[in-house]
């Protein structure tokens, strides 16, 4: 029985050690492929909006926006930008 044990903890081990050593390759070779991505990788382009799709926003809905965001975030939330949902 003492056998059986050594060569199943063995196993164990050995399982183990595979585990980590691919689950360090995956996240190093991500690092690596973030970083070339981000070194080579092209610009990221901005669209302006046009003064078509920019519409003013009703001061009363704004004010319930904001109110609503500062209630639900608990006076954490900032509002950056309100857009008309497609």
């Amino acid at each position: 029985m003492g056998e059986e044990f050594q060569i199943a903890l063995q196993l164990l081990v050995i399982g183990m050690i595979t585990v980590i050593t691919i689950l360090l390759f995956v996240v190093l070779a991500a690092n690596v492929l973030i970083k070339l991505v981000n070194k080579y990788g092209p610009e990221p382009v901005v669209v302006k909006n046009s003064s078509k799709t920019s519409q003013k926003i009703d001061q009363k809905n704004l004010v319930v926006i904001t109110a609503v965001v500062d209630h639900i975030t608990q006076g954490k939330g900032v509002i950056k930008v309100i857009k008309k949902a497609n």
